[in-house]
């Protein structure tokens, strides 16, 4: 995976031909030839003698869209201890897995269903025109031998990823914890599947040529009954909707807390939040709760003090320059990835600890669909903790003000649920180059 400044077709021919230069007989591959695959997708060469790179090229803008599309394949490449430069994850990340990545994503389950059904394997290709540069999707017919390795490789990504999404960990679980999930997950037929995976694996393990011709059958419809359970696990979960209050004329980059209450700025739209919700609660901030009033005038509001804007005490009002003027050690300590309280205020921390304990206490006799109206740092401690971001970066997330930011409620557990398009925009302040 390369990640360079700016894509143009001559550093794409330049990189293959660097790629190309590999002594493979220093490598220790005395009679082996090299071949390049710079497209994206598991494209296989199984030739006596090949040693074939997978060489993907980005530019800073397309990896970033590029984890928005495809969150699974850039999760695996996080994992890599192995690079020249930032690790990938600081250059954007992925944060966590959600729900909707299993409907929405590239590699997701219809996309595999598509591929099974059509024996073949989806893939995209740069396309270079004059000075624009397309991603163009094109297919790849399988052979029986390949059909049969693209089935384990589907059954296997789908029960990795969904590991992944119920753990919130990005590890890459054992073919033991996999046997497990499938047992959790498939009720009657889960020793069926078991004994088809254990099959499958064997053949793969050993580098068989030959598969059983039941693999991609199968394959198909553990997909297909994979996606049926799943859908039917998320439809029991409950519905939580964080926003952010709408705008006010003291959002000019200086500190606003709690010890400034403004109310709302009159132009801005009326157009009710686009969803129903049995409950809503919200921060007793006037900003807030005049929030509410606009977007969903006819719900009773229940106020918890616990939603309300960090105290940043004497440094209300300042801008960042006249804070880091009159408190440099604090500033200092920031830099130092600390977590230092605001002069008779809270840290990050502080605001981190009342979110959750209000989590918490949402969890037990919580209806079905719920609206919070909050702030701005108890968003950043809400998004950066669901997604694995380090504390001394949540000041980097870019809040918007009342966009639904969507979570799941499951067995007493959390799951962010936010459109990959909008979580770009969340994310778009963390990458290493900014």
């Amino acid at each position: 995976i390369v990640v360079c400044k700016k894509l143009t077709e001559s550093v794409f021919r330049r990189c293959q031909e660097v790629v190309t230069d590999i002594d493979l007989e220093a490598c220790g591959m005395d009679g082996y030839r090299l071949k390049i695959n710079p497209t994206f997708g598991p494209l296989k060469f199984d030739r006596p003698k090949l040693v074939v790179i997978h060489l993907m090229i980005y530019d800073l803008d397309r990896h970033r869209q590029h984890v928005m599309a495809s969150p699974f394949t850039c999760l695996d490449w996080e994992r890599s201890n192995t690079r020249i430069g930032v690790p990938l994850k600081r250059i954007f990340p992925v944060g966590r897995l959600q729900p909707r990545d299993f409907l929405e994503a590239r590699r997701g389950m219809e996309n595999y269903l598509e591929d099974l059904r059509n024996s073949c394997v989806s893939f995209r290709n740069y396309k270079f025109q004059k000075n624009e540069i397309k991603e163009v999707k094109e297919i790849h017919p399988l052979d029986r031998r390949h059909q049969g390795e693209y089935a384990y490789h589907i059954v296997r990504n789908l029960l990795l990823n969904e590991l992944k999404l119920s753990n919130g960990k990005n590890y890459l679980y054992s073919n033991e914890e996999i046997e497990h999930s499938i047992q959790v997950n498939f009720g009657d037929k889960a020793n069926t599947h078991i004994r088809n995976f254990r099959a499958i694996s064997a053949c793969k393990n050993q580098r068989n040529s030959k598969y059983p011709n039941w693999a991609t059958e199968w394959a198909s419809e553990f997909t297909a009954s994979f996606q049926r359970n799943f859908s039917l696990s998320w439809s029991r979960a409950k519905t939580v909707y964080f926003t952010r209050h709408d705008r006010t004329e003291l959002n000019d980059g200086t500190f606003l807390g709690r010890l400034r209450d403004p109310g709302l700025l009159e132009d801005q739209s009326t157009i009710p939040f686009n969803c129903d919700v049995e409950k809503i609660y919200s921060s007793p901030s006037r900003r807030c709760l005049e929030t509410v009033m606009r977007k969903l005038p006819c719900h009773h509001t229940y106020q918890d003090k616990r939603l309300i804007e960090i105290n940043y005490g004497l440094a209300e009002g300042m801008s960042f320059e006249q804070f880091a003027s009159a408190y440099p050690s604090i500033a200092q300590a920031w830099e130092r990835g600390e977590d230092p309280r605001f002069p008779q205020g809270e840290n990050t921390g502080d605001v981190l600890r009342r979110l959750k304990e209000f989590q918490k206490d949402m969890v037990d006799g919580a209806p079905s669909s719920v609206l919070i109206v909050t702030h701005n740092v108890v968003l950043r401690c809400l998004l950066g903790e669901a997604h694995g971001i380090h504390m001394k970066d949540w000041h980097k997330l870019q809040i918007p003000h009342s966009e639904l930011l969507e979570f799941k409620l499951l067995n007493g557990h959390y799951y962010p649920n936010i459109p990959r398009e909008i979580l770009g925009k969340i994310f778009s302040k963390l990458s290493e180059n900014n």
